[in-house]
């Protein structure tokens, strides 16, 4: 084939691809993708999805045809463990209302796990585990376990919507931003599932594993109740880590502060 020949052919399979009438980014390198039509990045010469789909892989944009339950439920296994698929979505256009509607759906899901779990404790009384005053103290007592249940909401309500905060800044393009700023609220899917960790936790502390004759197995219980709680903080810091490096290239100071933040 001549080189003729095949520049006519490169030509034509061009023609064939639709063109990007909206801002994608490059997965690589950042590049705006808006007009173009080959199935590569014209910077960096890769191969970009972005090209090839320009609908966001993440569940939840396609509960129409999941329904909300599954959707929701696939997008929180999606966003606590595909750390780095989650993040690759920033490139594509990500609909604002929609990720708000996750955003109450993950409110509300770990507002009703954490008032089970109080009830639980309140009415049960931990199946009388409860040998340690503190805790019996605590379950004769509403008005605490109000109080607490009322912080929480007001910590996941704030929590869930501090972070979008920081991918504001005038330098970054306006859509790119606009994508992370949509693309943070499901980053806090990994709180749906908080209270579970934490009601384990609580089981451990119950039964006082230090002073459990087994020092392997009291240092492995204590270890899991301190740790548990913290995996699902964790795994959401992470996420909102990796959307950074890839919103804000080589600024490693704006990601560190993004993630202590």
């Amino acid at each position: 084939m001549t080189d003729a020949e095949s520049t006519t052919d490169q030509l034509e399979s061009n023609a064939e691809q639709p063109q990007m009438e909206f801002d994608v980014y490059c997965h690589e390198c950042g590049y705006n993708l808006r007009g173009i039509v080959t199935t590569r990045c014209p910077e960096c010469g890769t191969g970009s999805p972005a090209l090839q789909n320009a609908k966001p892989s993440i569940p939840w944009a396609h509960r129409e045809s999941l329904g909300n339950v599954r959707a929701f439920i696939r997008t929180v296994l999606f966003a606590s463990f595909g750390l780095r698929k989650l993040s690759q979505n920033v490139y594509l256009p990500i609909d604002f209302a929609e990720s708000q509607k996750f955003r109450r759906w993950t409110i509300g899901t770990t507002m009703l796990f954490a008032i089970a779990f109080v009830v639980w404790f309140q009415v049960s009384g931990v199946s009388g585990l409860l040998s340690n005053s503190f805790f019996t103290d605590l379950r004769g007592m509403i008005w605490p376990s109000v109080v607490i249940v009322c912080l929480l909401a007001l910590y996941v309500v704030l929590a869930t919507g501090v972070p979008s905060l920081f991918f504001d800044y005038r330098d970054v393009p306006v859509s790119l931003r606009n994508n992370a700023v949509a693309l943070s609220y499901y980053c806090a899917a990994p709180l749906a599932w908080w209270p579970i960790p934490l009601a384990i936790s609580v089981l451990i502390i119950l039964q006082n594993p230090i002073d459990m004759r087994t020092r392997w197995l009291a240092v492995t219980l204590t270890s899991i109740a301190f740790f548990a709680p913290l995996t699902p903080i964790v795994l959401w810091c992470f996420q909102l880590f990796r959307i950074a490096k890839r919103v804000l290239r080589g600024q490693t100071g704006r990601k560190v502060w993004l993630t202590i933040g």
